[in-house]
């Protein structure tokens, strides 16, 4: 049997496919830590949204209050918590986050049949922000002050 010189040269190369499991190992361990660095300057929750998601939940529970007044032809009422992490609707509780606070003037809001309310101003404050959402005391119409 004889071999051309080709071929012995051929056979002999170790066979060099793909990456070795050492190899592979450290990048994962470098993109593990890179990936831990950048994550670390991401934030972690919006203050911004956060506070347009309490001010829209309590204004829709406004809502509901003089929905619930003039569907059920009596009287519905909407009070902030003392603590003024919370309301209660119809004296069911509703709590928000600790971080969110809410002001009231007057502190009970009282919708009437005929659509029309008690009136006041409810001020949804959330570290520094704050979005001001006002009941009309004839039409008991809810508005949220633009921001």
């Amino acid at each position: 049997m004889t071999c051309r010189p080709n071929e012995r040269s051929i056979a002999a190369r170790p066979n060099r496919h793909g990456f070795t499991l050492i190899e592979t190992i450290v990048v994962l361990v470098i993109l593990g830590l890179a990936l831990s660095i950048v994550a670390g300057f991401l934030p972690n929750r919006s203050s911004a949204l956060d506070l347009s998601a309490a001010t829209a939940r309590v204004s829709n529970a406004l809502r509901l209050a003089r929905s619930q007044a003039m569907g059920q032809s009596r009287p519905v009422q909407f009070t902030v918590t003392p603590d003024g992490h919370g309301f209660a609707l119809d004296n069911t509780p509703v709590s928000l986050r600790s971080a969110v606070v809410i002001v009231a003037e007057p502190r009970s809001i009282v919708f009437a049949p005929d659509g029309s309310a008690s009136g006041g101003r409810l001020h949804v404050v959330l570290g520094n922000r704050e979005r001001v959402i006002q009941v009309d005391w004839l039409t008991g119409r809810v508005m949220v002050a633009a921001p």
